[in-house]
Formats: C-alpha cells, structure tokens, sequence
C-alpha cells in the first residue's frame, strides 16, 4: 500500500501514512487535536480543515460547509483520504481549557493508611472530556499539587458511545484508546513530580475514578457488552493491579479503580456519594452530574437510588451549532436585556468569542424563554435579532458582525434550540423516575447539589428556567465542584474508604432507564421549556 507524506501547520508535524487513510486518521496518529464530535462518521461536520491543494469537495462538505469555506480550501478531516503530498493546515491552535480541579471538601478527617511516610500519590479523575490528577503525600493527606488535560480520546469521539464503537469495530482501537489515555495519566504525573520535587519511585500509589467506559478503556477491559443491552460492565468491583499493567513506564505504583455500579453509573458516581455522604443526612437530596451522560443520584433518608441518561454532549456545545468547549474565545454567560438589542456576554480568557460552551449554552435558551422569543414548546419567534438559518431554521443573533471586536456571526438555532429539550428532557425525566420510584415528589426534595464542569459553571437560576432541574428555591442548589476527583483523594488516602465505596457501590438501587414503562412518556413532556404543574 503507498504512503503519502502529510504536514501538519503550524506545529510543522510530519507523518508518513496509507493513501487509504484520512485526514482525520492522520490527526489521531500524530497525537494533535481536531474536533471531531461523531468520531468520525461524516455527520457533525466539525472536523474542518484547510488542505493545500485541496481536492473537489464531497458531498459532505457541501452540506457542512459554506461556499467561502470550500472556496478556502476548508475540508472536512474525516471525509478526505490523502492522494498527494498534503500540507494541513489546523484552524485553531489549542487553546486553554478550562477545567474545574476545585474539589471541595478537602481531605480531612479521614482514616489514612499507616506506614506510607515519605511516599507520595496521584489521585486521577478520568473525566470524558477532560483528566485532573493530584499529588498528594500519603503520610499526611497534603495536596501539593494538581494538573489537567484534555483526554486525548476526544480525538476518536466526543461521547462514550463513538469511543465503544471504536474500540470495537476499528482494527487496534481498543488498545489505541488505552494507550492514549495511559500516556496523557503518564504526562501529568511526570508534570506534577517535576513541580512538586518529588521523584517518580517514590509515587507509590494512584487511585483513578471515571465512568464505566472511561474506567475499562484505561484498564484495557473489553467495553463490547457496554454498547448493547443490559450494558453489563466487565467489572464492577474495586481493582487493584500494577502501573506497569495497564502500560505506565517507569512508575511502580499500585492502581486502584473505583468500583462502579453499573454500565452507565462509573467509580466518578460512587467518589461522588463517599465525599457527600448524602446517605448520612436525613434529607431527600438529588445529586446531578451533568456530562454526556446524565448520572443522577437521589438519596432518599440514606437510602441511594440512582440512573444514568444520554443526555448527549449538547451541553458541552458538541451538537450545537456553534458550540465549542469552555476554553479561550468561548462565551460563557449570556444576557439579553432586549430581545430587539445586543446581548451582554462574558467571555472566557480574551479575545473575540468563537462560540458558546454549555453554560451560555442554557443561559441563551433561559433568556429567550424569559423575553418571550421562545414559547414552551421551544419554537423561536422572529425578531431583529433573528435570522433565518437553512435547514436549521429560525436563528438568533447571540453575536453580530462587529460585535466584541469579532468579524463572525454567532447564531443559536432553532434546531440548537431542540437539541438542548432533548438534553435537558432526558435529565429531568431521569430524575423524575427517581423520585417516583423513591414514591416522593419535586416537593420533597431538601437539597440539590450540582457535580462536576458543567454543573460548577451554569447559571442555576437559568436551569431552573428551563425545566433542567426540579422546581426548587434556588438556595436549595449547591454547586459541589469536582466531587469525583474529591472522593478519588480520599480512596488514594485510605483503605477504609476503600471498602465504604464498596458497600455503597453494592447497596445503591440503580434503575435501568431503557426498560422503565415511565421514563419515555415523562421524557417527551420534560422537554418543554419549564417545569410542569405539580399534579
């Protein structure tokens, strides 16, 4: 088979790979990043490009793409095998993620293991998105430090479902997942012995929490029986193996995995309850980790019921329009203060915006169900800030020409609009089968505390707006921060912990959403704009 010679601008990356390859391959085998939200399939049309030359557009490219952009010599990654020597060129460097690391309430309190003075370990969050790992000394519970990254398995997909599709029908994608993520766990941990003056043998320890998925891709389990029904994990238990196992080199470390509950309820769920406790409160209380999974807990007077729902990655700006992640040029808040006039945006880092991460995301659809451009059922009406969008209907104009210094009109949707029900609707819906399988009421509810990024960063009075949580008070909300990456430290620290996350990842009353005779009729009225009338 002929290799043809690819350069990648402007790293000035160059790699040799089969002319039956894509672009998009290239991309993943030399480790650079390229939004690519459907893995690949043809159908998100994110994965743009420019090649020199550039080849005829497909098919693809001219339903995702404008004709300025072909004319640009833009292309879809994904669409384009490499026939001559290309140069490509990457249209946005990385930019800086943001990533919550904050991981409240610190560790204190706890039963640490005896006889590890002067050894040190790294408690790892395996986010779907993102990664956070943390020092800490195991004589003391000290955090001396902590670093992040993107998990460079975006690259093969934006959702647990394309990542398990990869692995299962490409050629080597399983080993190429873990393999991928090891090395980036690897990356941090060198970084973060480096700053804190620590040398890498006397890392003794690593605890490591995520979901199901993210959990058997790193130990390099296989993730088939995940992707069909009854999802069952190849394990569910705690584990303990050895770093130079599942791929680290020059680590001697023993690994513990949290145990996981079921197929979409991972070890990041269980971290979760063990640094909240909320089976010790006399209390009803809703825990929501909001990612591409919804994973919902309610605890009910200590008892645990808990469920997972696809909420897909719209609320990471995956299936929005012009969505992107909360990192530099992303516009984080929204304000409208007249539907007729410019909106009042926060930005993250500085710069023009480039789109909306999840947090405007839901303050955009809030805002215009508040100015009545939007009515219950999520249909869009005009105004002068509207456009009208192609395929995607009715448009609104979070960002006009000129605006914030930016020469690229922002639009949300109307088919973003629908995108964010679905979302939202399969969230609430899940949770509404919790608390009547608990035989309670939205009433009933003391507290709900909101778990990870996306929860940290939304507005709660504008998930309140649209129906995404239950009618409560707003100072019944709690934004919890990194829960996961909490509860991953206290499992570094302590084998008491260890087994407490067992008993609870036993104990816990999952509820299987894909056979439950309510949760279909509850998700189709959940997706209107606001909550429904107590009955």
């Amino acid at each position: 088979m002929r290799k043809r010679v690819i350069v990648f601008e402007p790293s000035g990356v160059r790699i040799l790979i089969d002319e039956t390859s894509s672009v998009l391959d290239a991309v993943r085998e030399t480790g650079l990043y390229l939004t690519s939200d459907c893995g690949g399939r043809g159908t998100c049309g994110k994965c743009r490009i420019a090649l020199y030359p550039a080849p005829a557009p497909t098919e693809q490219d001219l339903h995702h793409l404008t004709q300025q952009e072909i004319n640009d010599n833009i292309r879809l990654a994904c669409e384009r095998s490499i026939e001559s020597e290309t140069r490509a060129v990457l249209l946005h460097a990385r930019a800086r993620t943001k990533i919550l690391i904050s991981s409240d309430p610190e560790v204190h309190g706890l039963v640490i293991d005896d006889g590890l003075a002067g050894q040190f370990g790294v408690a790892v969050d395996i986010g779907t998105t993102t990664i956070v790992a943390y020092l800490l000394s195991l004589e003391d519970g000290l955090q001396i430090g902590s670093s992040s990254d993107l998990n460079p398995q975006i690259a093969f997909g934006e959702d647990v479902i394309s990542r398990i599709t990869f692995a299962n029908e490409e050629e080597n994608g399983h080993h190429l997942l873990q393999e991928r993520v090891v090395q980036k766990v690897q990356e941090l941990v060198i970084e973060l012995c480096e700053a804190g003056n620590v040398k890498l043998e006397e890392v003794s320890r690593m605890s490591v929490v995520g979901n199901t998925t993210m959990h058997h891709l790193f130990l390099g389990l296989a993730t088939s029986s995940l992707g069909v029904a009854p999802y069952e994990p190849v394990m569910k238990a705690g584990h303990v193996t050895d770093a130079a196992k599942i791929g680290f080199e020059n680590l001697s470390a023993e690994v513990y995995s949290a145990p996981n509950i079921a197929g979409f309820v991972g070890g990041d769920i269980t971290a979760f309850m063990i640094s909240q406790r909320p089976d010790l409160k006399d209390e009803v209380i809703l825990g929501i980790d909001i990612g591409t999974n919804g994973e919902i807990i309610l605890s009910n007077q200590g008892e645990i019921f808990c469920c997972s729902t696809a909420a897909g990655s719209a609320f990471e700006g995956a299936t929005i329009s012009q969505g992107m992640r909360a990192q530099d040029g992303a516009i984080e808040h929204v304000s409208i203060r007249n539907h007729d006039e410019s909106t009042d945006i926060t930005i993250i880092g500085h710069g023009a915006p480039l789109g909306l991460c999840g947090s405007a995301i839901v303050d955009v659809v809030a805002e215009l169900r508040r100015v009545g451009l939007l009515d219950e059922v999520g249909r869009m009406s005009e105004s002068r800030r509207t456009i009208r969008e192609d395929s995607q209907g009715l448009g609104y104009i979070v960002v006009d020409f000129g605006e914030y210094g930016t020469e690229r009109r922002i639009v949300f949707t109307q088919k973003d609009v629908r995108q964010i029900q679905l979302a939202k609707g399969a969230i609430r819906a899940g949770a509404q089968v919790l608390l009547i399988t608990a035989g309670l009421q939205t009433t009933d509810i003391d507290r709900i505390l909101l778990a990870g990024a996306f929860g940290n960063y939304i507005n709660p009075r504008s998930a309140l707006t649209i129906g995404l949580l239950p009618s409560v008070d707003i100072g019944q909300i709690f934004q919890v921060g990194n829960t996961a990456g909490a509860g991953a430290k206290m499992l570094l620290l302590s084998s008491q912990q260890r087994d407490l996350a067992e008993e609870i990842a036993r104990s816990a009353n999952y509820i299987e959403l894909a056979s439950n005779p309510e949760f279909a009729d509850l998700f189709v009225d959940l997706t209107r704009l606001g909550e429904l009338p107590q009955t």
